[in-house]
C-alpha cells in the first residue's frame, strides 16, 4: 500500500487561484512552474524536468521561494506566488551609488537611508514633529521643506558635497516627495488632525473596521451623557424700573442623559452659563436616578413629571450598569466619578477625545432637537455667512421675548415629544411605549432592573456635593463654633452652643445643595449637626453655588458696593438691571452677568424633595407648537414664515 509523502499533502492543501483573464502564455507558464515544483517536491531530479519544460533554473528557484514564503498569518503563500507581476518583498537596491552620474539612480534614496541610519531617524523625527504640531499653525507638511531639511542633514555629513544626492541633477527631490507621501500615509492616524483638520480626524475614527461599541442588553444597562451647544440664542428677563427687559445671553448648553437600549431620554438640564461644570453633570445624573427628567429646573409651583415612577414606584430610585462619558474636564472630576460609582454601582467608561460616534444616540437626539425647532428659529446663528437667519440674530432673540423659563419648558416638551415618537429602532413603537411594555406588560419578568437600596442615615444623593471643612471658633475671644464655605461663615444654634466641637479638631462634612447654598446640612463623624444658614449679606436671598462664585469675583474686583448686612444677591440683580436699563437695543451688553442671571432665574427652587406623582397637565404636542410659533414670530421682513421654512427644508411636519 503506497502512502502520499507529507510534502505532497502540503501542496494539495494549497488553494488554486483563478486564472481567468490571463493570457495564454501566462497560463502556460503557470502550469509549467506548478508541474516543476510538484515533481521537485516529489523527489524527481529537477534538471531534466526544467529542460523538458524550457524553464531557467533562476526562474524556477525564484518561483519556488515565492510559493513557500509566509504570509501575514504565518502560512505559505502557495500557488498564488506563481501569478505574474506579484512581488512578495519590496525591491531593494544593492548596487553602490554612482559618484558622477545622473542615470541609474533607481532605489538610491532607500539605499542611502539604509547606509545612513542617523539621517533616516532625523528625517522621520522632523516629519513627525511638524505633522503633529499644535493646531492653528501652517496647514500641512510641504515637500519642499522636507527636501531642504534632507539636504541640510546630508551637508552636515558631506560638507564638500561630493556624493549623492549632491551629484544628481535634482538632488533627490522626486525621491523625497515619494518618501514624504508614503510616510504621511503610514502615520495617518497620528497626523490627520493637523494635516487635514479636526473634522477629518473625527471622521477617521469611525469606519476603521474595529467594532468597539458596547451593546446594551436591557434598559438601564448602558446610559450615555453628553453636552451640546443649542442652536438658538437664549434670552434672559431682567426686571428694571421701566418694566421687564430681555437680553440675549448667547448660545445655551444642553446636557442629556439617554438610555441606549430603548432610546429613552432620562434627564436633561439647560445651562445659560459659558460652560457646564461637574455640578451640572451631577444634577443630570441625579435627575435620571430619581426618574424626574426636568428635576434641575422644577419650581415649587409645578408638579413633578415622573413617567416611569408612575408605572412603578421603584423607578424613583434606580441606577444603571454602565455610564458612557467623554474626556471633558467636568466628567473627569473625582467627585463625580467616585460618587456616581458608589451610589449607582455602575461602571464609568471614558472614550477617546472628539469621537461622537461612540455616543451615537445622544448625538442623534441633539440633531433631532435642532431639526424640531432650534436651528430654524430666527434667533439662530445660521448655517453660513449667506444664511438670512444669521443677520442680527441677537436682536431678533431679544425681540422674541422668550424667557428662560419658557426656553426650559420648550426643551422639556421636546424631550417628552421625542420619548413619544414612534420609530424603527423600537419596532415601530415609541420609547415610552416600549418602557411601558417592559414595566407593566408581559415582558416585565424578563429583565432585572438595577433598583437601588435606600440611602443610609447621613448619606447624600447626587443632588448634593460633599465638602470637608474645618471647624472654627475660639473660647478665649468668644468666637462661637462655625465654619466657612466660599468666603461665607455658617452656623446654627445647636452648633454655636457645642464648644466640644473645638476640642475634637475634626473636619465637618457638608452636604451642599448646589442650587441653593444659603442653607447647608452639616455632619460631624456621621452625626447630624442640623442645617446651618449663611451669615451677613448672604443670609437674605436663595442663590446657587455658581452665582455666589460670580458675585464673589465682582466683590473682589470692586464692581459691587455692598456692606456686611445688605442683600448682596439683590445688589447684583439691581446692578445688572441698572446697567442695561438705559442701554440701546442695538448695543452688545456683557454676556457674563446676563448668563448667570439666566441660570439664577431657571434654577430649581424646591425646598422639599419629597417625590410626588402627577399626570401631564397638557400634551407635549400642543406646548411645542405654541412655543415654536411664538418664537418664530419676527417683526423683520428678512425672515421667512414658519410654514415657508418648513417647506424650504423639505419637511411638512408640524414641529
Amino acid at each position: 500500500m503506497k502512502t502520499t509523502p507529507p510534502e505532497r499533502l502540503v501542496l494539495a492543501s494549497w488553494a488554486m487561484p483563478s486564472l481567468e483573464g490571463m493570457e495564454a502564455a501566462q497560463k502556460k507558464r503557470f502550469h509549467s512552474l506548478k508541474k516543476a515544483i510538484t515533481d521537485y517536491v516529489g523527489g524527481a531530479r529537477i534538471t531534466p524536468v526544467l529542460q523538458d519544460l524550457s524553464i531557467w533554473k533562476e526562474v524556477f528557484y525564484r518561483a519556488y521561494d515565492k510559493c513557500v514564503a509566509l504570509d501575514e498569518r504565518g502560512s505559505p503563500i502557495g500557488w498564488i506566488g506563481l501569478l505574474p507581476y506579484l512581488e512578495i518583498q519590496p525591491r531593494q537596491r544593492r548596487k553602490p551609488l554612482p559618484k558622477h552620474q545622473s542615470k541609474g539612480l533607481t532605489g538610491a534614496f532607500t539605499l542611502f537611508l539604509r547606509q545612513h541610519s542617523d539621517i533616516a531617524e532625523a528625517l522621520e523625527s522632523y516629519l513627525l514633529l511638524n505633522a503633529k504640531r499644535k493646531p492653528g499653525g501652517e496647514a500641512g507638511v510641504r515637500h519642499k521643506s522636507v527636501h531642504i531639511e534632507f539636504l541640510r542633514l546630508c551637508e552636515a555629513k558631506d560638507p564638500d558635497k561630493q556624493s549623492w544626492p549632491f551629484t544628481s541633477r535634482r538632488r533627490g527631490a522626486g525621491a523625497v516627495r515619494a518618501f514624504t507621501e508614503t510616510f504621511l500615509s503610514q502615520h495617518y492616524d497620528a497626523i490627520v488632525a493637523t494635516q487635514y483638520g479636526d473634522k477629518a480626524a473625527t471622521k477617521a475614527k469611525s469606519g476603521n473596521g474595529h467594532v468597539s461599541r458596547l451593546v446594551a442588553c436591557m434598559p438601564m444597562d448602558i446610559v450615555e451623557m453628553d453636552e451640546h451647544a443649542v442652536g438658538c440664542i437664549g434670552t434672559v428677563r431682567i426686571e428694571t424700573p421701566e418694566g421687564f427687559r430681555f437680553l440675549d445671553a448667547g448660545r445655551m448648553t444642553l446636557l442629556l442623559l439617554v438610555d441606549r437600549h430603548k432610546g429613552w431620554i432620562m434627564a436633561f438640564k439647560v445651562i445659560f452659563r459659558e460652560a457646564a461644570n461637574a455640578g451640572d453633570a451631577m444634577d443630570v445624573l441625579h435627575a435620571g436616578m430619581v426618574g424626574e427628567p426636568d428635576w434641575a429646573h422644577r419650581k415649587d409651583d409645578q408638579l413633578a413629571t415622573r413617567p416611569l415612577a408612575e408605572l412603578d414606584e421603584r423607578f424613583g430610585w434606580c441606577g444603571f450598569n454602565c455610564l458612557l462619558l467623554d474626556n471633558a474636564l467636568i466628567h473627569l472630576a473625582d467627585e463625580l466619578v467616585s460618587r456616581v460609582m458608589s451610589l449607582s454601582g455602575c461602571a464609568v467608561n471614558f472614550g477617546p477625545v472628539k469621537t461622537p460616534s461612540r455616543r451615537q444616540l445622544v448625538e442623534r437626539i441633539f440633531n433631532e432637537l435642532e431639526r424640531a425647532g432650534f436651528k430654524r428659529l430666527p434667533q439662530t446663528t445660521g448655517a453660513g455667512p449667506q444664511d438670512p437667519k444669521r443677520q442680527k440674530a441677537e436682536e431678533v432673540a431679544r425681540a422674541c421675548v422668550l424667557s428662560e423659563r419658557e426656553i426650559v419648558g420648550l426643551v422639556a416638551n421636546l424631550v417628552r415629544k421625542f420619548n413619544a415618537n414612534q420609530g424603527k429602532a423600537n419596532l415601530a413603537a415609541s420609547p415610552a411605549q416600549r418602557m411601558h411594555a417592559l414595566i407593566c406588560g408581559p415582558e416585565r419578568d424578563q429583565y432585572l432592573f438595577p433598583f437601588l437600596p435606600p440611602l443610609r442615615e447621613g448619606e447624600a444623593d447626587m443632588s448634593k456635593s460633599i465638602v470637608k471643612v474645618p471647624i472654627r471658633g475660639n473660647k478665649a475671644t468668644g468666637r462661637r463654633p462655625h465654619f466657612s464655605f466660599l468666603e461665607v461663615d455658617y452656623t446654627n444654634p445647636a452648633m454655636a452652643k457645642d464648644w466640644t466641637l473645638l476640642d475634637e479638631q475634626v473636619d465637618l462634612e457638608l452636604h451642599v445643595a448646589r442650587n441653593n447654598v444659603r442653607f447647608i446640612d452639616v455632619f460631624c463623624r456621621q452625626r447630624p449637626l442640623g442645617t446651618s444658614q449663611a451669615g451677613g449679606r448672604w443670609r437674605w436671598s436663595d442663590h446657587s453655588i455658581d452665582l455666589r462664585r460670580q458675585i464673589n469675583q465682582l466683590l473682589r474686583e470692586g464692581y459691587i458696593e455692598n456692606d456686611r448686612n445688605d442683600d448682596v444677591v439683590a445688589a447684583f440683580l439691581k446692578k445688572v438691571a441698572d446697567e442695561y436699563a438705559k442701554a440701546k437695543g442695538k448695543s452688545k451688553p456683557s454676556k457674563t452677568a446676563a448668563r448667570h442671571m439666566g441660570d439664577h432665574n431657571a434654577r430649581r427652587d424646591v425646598s422639599d424633595d419629597a417625590p410626588t406623582t402627577a399626570t401631564q397637565v397638557q400634551e407635549a404636542e400642543v406646548a411645542v407648537n405654541d412655543l415654536l410659533d411664538r418664537a418664530s414670530e419676527s417683526t423683520s421682513s428678512h425672515y421667512m414664515e414658519w410654514d415657508d421654512i418648513g417647506a424650504f427644508n423639505g419637511d411638512r411636519h408640524d414641529y
